[in-house]
């Protein structure tokens, strides 16, 4: 007869807590906790880095208003004025939905207004309001001030490859092309 779910769970469960097993001793509050091997991978380090990336971004840009990808689309229209929405939301990688609500949040703070197209009424065009340009130049230093604490070193670096990647052969511009 086979064997429930449950009966291997309890099963299990008997194995892991056993009384007479003096290895099975919760860890002193306090005693430092091993990384064992995450130290040396490179996704854990990544995924830490963009953690306190993260992090400072939020203590250091817009107040903690502006999120990263709410300034990627701030910079995207400054770039592209009259971009339409559905063009924003392929290259952020975002659905219409999503893209519309970050329109309405910067719509509603003024930086941004869209514009209906005269040859396609469907199509809304998207451009910075004179508040806006003034926003973005504030948010450009702040964002630079963050970008130079974590990556100075690699931009003074001349052999370093991540300085030499030209924007549009970058592995993220090739994901949100797609």
């Amino acid at each position: 007869m086979a064997t429930s779910k449950r009966a291997s769970r309890v099963e299990t469960k008997k194995l892991q807590t056993r009384d007479d097993d003096d290895e099975m001793i919760p860890m002193p509050v306090g005693t430092p906790v091993s990384l064992d091997h995450l130290p040396e991978l490179l996704g854990y380090n990544l995924r830490r880095a963009q953690i306190e990336m993260w992090r400072d971004f939020l203590q250091t840009v817009g107040d903690g208003e502006i999120r990263p990808g709410l300034y990627s689309l701030i910079l995207l229209v400054s770039a592209n004025p009259g971009i339409a929405q559905i063009e924003l939301a392929n290259y952020l990688g975002v659905d219409k939905a999503s893209i519309v609500a970050l329109l309405d949040r910067l719509e509603d703070a003024g930086w941004m207004l869209r514009k209906r197209s005269t040859e396609d009424r469907r199509r809304h065009g998207i451009f910075l309001t004179p508040s806006g340009i003034k926003k973005l130049a504030q948010l450009k230093r702040e964002v630079g001030a963050h970008d130079k604490r974590f990556f100075g070193p690699l931009y003074a670096c001349r052999v370093c490859p991540a300085t030499r990647v030209s924007p549009a052969h970058s592995p993220l511009a090739a994901s949100s092309m797609r």
